[in-house]
C-alpha cells in the first residue's frame, strides 16, 4: 500500500463511507495521508448511528455528515426482507442494500456534496471498470457487492481491496485509527444476534408463525414445525426430530406450509434457476446463453464451472459442469464469474 503523499490528489474530491469501524476508518486515514480531499459520510438506516465514525472524522479534521436513509432502508430493505421470509425463501439483505441504498442514494449525496468518487472499506476490486474478487478470499465480498448498478461502478473505489484484514488492523494502529482493534459488525445490522425469530414475529404481528408438517422425500410426516420461515435449506440443527441418520431441511413447500427433510445427498444440485439479472461484464441477456463461466451460490461457496442456458431476458439456469453444488437455496444471490474472479453478472436464486 503506498502512503506516499502526492500533490495531484489533492485536486480530487472523495466521500469515504464512515461506518465507525476499523476498515472504513483506515481507508479515511490512507486518503488522506496521499493527499486527497475526503470527507465522511454515515448513513443513519435504523436505531442509533455508531458514534466513532464521528470520532474518527473529528480525529482526522475532516467533515462529516449524516445521512438519514431510515425510510428508504424500511422500504427497500426490511420490509423486502420479512416478505421474503413470509414467502419461503431465504432472503440477502446486503445485496438489496448495496444496490438501493449504499451504492445508490449514498452515491448520489456523496455527488451533490461535490465529491468524484466514493470510497468505502470493502474487500473488493474494480478492474478494468467492472466489479472483481478481492485478495483476501476470507473477506472478499464481491458477492454482496454484485447488484450494484453497473452505471455506478465509475464512482466507487475500495482502497483495502487489494490488502489483507490482518494487514489492515496493522496498518489501522500503525496510523493511529482509534478503532484498530473494534470487532467486526454482524451481518445482519437490523437484526440483534440470534433474535431472527422475535424480530420476524415483531414484524408480522406473530402471522409469520404458522404451524405445519415436517415431511421427509417422499410426503411422510415426521413432525411439525412453527413457521417456514424459522428453517433454511441445509439446515440440520433444531428440526426436533429423531432419526437414525441425520436430516437436513431439502427444501420449503410454501403452497402447503411444509418443511420436506432428507439426506445430505438430497441437498445436491446440478443446476438452478435465477431471475432479477443485474449485468456488468456484458450489455444484453442473450451474451449470456451457452457462456462457460463460473459462479457462486452462496458468499463463502466456492467457484464452481458452470455454463449457462437463457430462459428469458430476466431469468437465466445454470447448470453445475464438473460438481453438485449444496444447499441451493431459493432468495439467495446466484452470481456469475470469469475465471480471473471479474463477476459477469448477478442474480437471484427462483429454485
Amino acid at each position: 500500500m503506498n502512503l506516499d503523499f502526492k500533490k495531484e490528489n489533492c485536486k480530487k474530491t472523495i466521500a469515504v463511507a464512515m461506518s465507525g469501524g476499523v476498515d472504513s476508518a483506515t481507508v479515511a486515514y490512507l486518503l488522506k495521508k496521499q493527499g486527497y480531499n475526503i470527507f465522511g459520510v454515515t448513513m443513519k438506516t435504523c436505531g442509533e448511528e455508531d458514534k466513532d465514525a464521528k470520532r474518527i472524522c473529528d480525529d482526522l479534521g475532516i467533515e462529516h455528515y449524516l445521512l438519514d436513509v431510515t425510510e428508504d432502508f424500511g422500504k427497500e430493505v426490511i420490509d423486502y426482507f420479512v416478505n421474503e421470509y413470509s414467502s419461503g425463501r431465504t432472503p440477502n439483505p446486503c445485496m438489496v442494500c448495496n444496490r438501493k441504498i449504499k451504492f445508490g442514494k449514498l452515491i448520489q449525496f456523496a455527488l451533490e456534496k461535490g465529491a468524484q468518487l466514493l470510497a468505502t472499506g470493502h474487500y473488493a476490486n474494480i478492474v478494468d471498470g467492472t466489479l472483481a474478487i478481492g485478495d483476501d478470499i476470507n473477506k472478499d465480498q464481491v458477492y454482496f457487492l454484485s447488484q450494484i448498478k453497473k452505471e455506478n461502478l465509475k464512482y466507487i473505489v475500495f482502497p483495502v481491496g487489494k490488502m489483507q484484514k490482518p494487514l489492515v488492523r496493522e496498518l489501522a494502529k500503525e496510523l493511529g485509527v482509534r478503532v484498530y482493534a473494534k470487532k467486526d459488525s454482524q451481518e445482519i445490522c437490523f437484526v440483534e444476534d440470534g433474535k431472527l425469530k422475535e424480530f420476524l414475529m415483531d414484524k408480522t404481528d406473530g402471522k409469520i408463525d404458522t404451524p405445519g408438517q415436517i415431511v421427509d422425500m417422499h410426503g411422510k410426516m415426521l413432525g411439525k414445525h412453527n413457521g417456514l420461515a424459522f428453517y433454511t435449506i441445509g439446515q440440520r440443527k433444531g428440526l426436533g426430530i429423531a432419526s437414525a441418520n441425520p436430516l437436513y431441511v431439502v427444501a420449503l413447500d410454501r403452497k402447503n406450509n411444509r418443511v420436506i427433510v432428507g439426506d445430505n445427498d438430497d441437498l445436491m444440485k446440478n443446476s438452478l434457476v435465477a431471475n432479477n439479472l443485474n449485468l456488468l461484464l456484458v450489455n444484453e441477456t442473450k451474451e449470456l446463453d451457452n457462456l462457460n463461466c463460473f459462479a457462486k451460490a452462496r458468499s463463502r461457496d466456492r467457484l464452481h464451472p458452470c455454463k449457462v442456458r437463457v430462459i428469458d431476458n430476466d431469468t437465466i439456469e445454470i447448470i453445475f459442469t464438473e460438481d453438485s453444488v449444496r444447499a441451493v437455496t431459493p432468495g439467495q444471490g446466484a452470481v456469475l464469474y470469469t475465471e480471473d474472479g471479474k463477476v459477469i453478472a448477478s442474480s437471484y436464486i427462483i429454485k
